[in-house]
């Protein structure tokens, strides 16, 4: 398992480091209002990926070793389709994307949610190492094209990154696909209903979960938008980035986790792979956020332009929060891997209404310093559901969550380990 920890953890700061990269050329050559619609543009393309994974999407690890592959990846795949037409025809309709990117947003979401059926695919069959290698694809050709377009060709435009993004998720989807059709032994058609109607039933506790939380996580952008202008959006989007990069591990780690879970009927080793890995993630997370801090903002100005002056403030309201997610993510992953999705449910519901009634009466005061403190008080309030949920269906007690000496010990001795590996 270090193994593969290791290597997770490597392709997320691979993915992390050109990311920021990323921002960087943006935000220094775009400017804020530019940044703005970017995000708005990747927002677009979140909504239609959730919108998708209703049948598929991250339920398919957890259907794989119980049903016929080929069924599951061809409803899946049918649905994308469709989830992808509809999801931007809506956002289209409701103005809550810029409408001349409205057909970029259905081919870039409709590849990459092809690409990550296939992903999902390679994760249920705990084949890390192909999905890991799959997913940084992605990344770094659009890096590489992105940077040819911005810096060769001179194109200093919103739509070199979309090309670039486009580029990027080709090259994934054709990778990952290579690896999938590997894992396909037989093709059949028969009692395609009765899996569609497991998949859906399983995947809507799950979506209705990452729907609710993306409005967790994104509402605050449109309430922005509209009450402060894009150039508003762009600082706190980049803020937001810069703040979020620290889940790195947490996320490395919760994918691990709920691999390892979804694959085990051992209550026993569920509970103590999440409360070593929820440790390790606060760990972290806090030094993380520490040193974040730390960095003067005229570094920040520095390092993108003047525009973003306030992401230092942004940051600091949004810490809070940040290090309350990176426990939550660890519980929430360990509630999906056992099937208890309905539990996720109701916490991104709580943080939903939360930033729903936060949002709309700070942001119009407080503008996004208003969105971080927002953002904060959800995140917050939504782990504490997600600890107590957890604690009760394992028994433990609080000075199972304590860091110890021996939890430090147990830390750096794998660190050790894997260095020497």
């Amino acid at each position: 398992m270090l193994k593969t920890i290791l290597g997770t953890i490597s392709t997320r700061l691979i993915t992390a480091v050109l990311s920021f990269v990323i921002v960087i050329f943006n935000s220094r050559l775009l400017g804020a209002s530019g940044q703005g619609t970017i995000s708005l543009f990747v927002l677009g393309i979140t909504f239609n990926y959730l919108i998708s994974s209703f049948i598929g999407g991250p339920a398919l690890v957890y259907l794989i070793p119980r049903h016929s592959l080929f069924k599951l990846t061809f409803l899946s795949y049918i649905w994308a389709l469709i989830a992808s037409f509809l999801g931007s025809l809506f956002l289209f309709y409701f103005q809550l994307i810029p409408k001349e990117l409205a057909l970029d947003i259905f081919v870039v979401s409709l590849v990459f949610q092809f690409a990550s059926v296939n992903t999902s695919v390679l994760l249920g069959r705990k084949k890390i190492f192909w999905y890991n290698l799959s997913s940084v694809s992605q990344i770094v050709v659009t890096f590489i094209v992105l940077f040819f377009f911005l810096f060769y060709l001179k194109k200093i435009e919103v739509y070199s990154y979309i090309s670039a993004l486009k580029i990027g998720y080709l090259v994934f989807f054709a990778l990952s696909f290579f690896f999938f059709a590997k894992q396909i032994n037989e093709i059949e058609f028969g009692n395609l209903h009765i899996i569609l109607i497991q998949m859906f039933k399983y995947g809507t506790f799950v979506q209705f979960a990452n729907i609710l939380q993306l409005m967790n996580y994104r509402l605050s952008y449109y309430i922005i938008e509209y009450y402060s202008g894009r150039s508003a959006l762009g600082q706190y989007s980049v803020g937001v980035q810069f703040s979020e990069a620290l889940w790195l591990v947490s996320r490395s780690l919760s994918m691990i986790q709920y691999t390892e879970i979804s694959n085990s009927t051992d209550s026993d080793f569920n509970k103590k792979i999440t409360l070593q890995f929820t440790k390790i993630s606060f760990f972290v997370t806090f030094f993380g956020l520490f040193f974040l801090i730390l960095i003067p903002k005229n570094f920040f100005i520095f390092l993108l332009n003047k525009d973003f002056e306030n992401i230092k403030i942004i940051i600091f309201t949004l810490s809070f929060g940040i290090l309350s997610m990176a426990v939550s993510i660890m519980f929430s992953h360990f509630l999906s891997g056992i099937g208890k999705h309905f539990y996720n449910t109701i916490g991104s519901g709580i943080g939903f209404l939360i930033t729903l009634f936060l949002g709309f009466l700070l942001i119009p005061q407080l503008g996004i310093l208003g969105a971080g403190i927002t953002a904060s008080c959800s995140y917050f309030i939504s782990a504490v559901y997600l600890f107590i949920i957890f604690k009760n269906k394992t028994n433990s007690k609080i000075s199972d969550f304590i860091i110890k000496k021996s939890d430090l010990s147990y830390m750096v001795h794998k660190i050790k380990f894997i260095i020497q590996k």
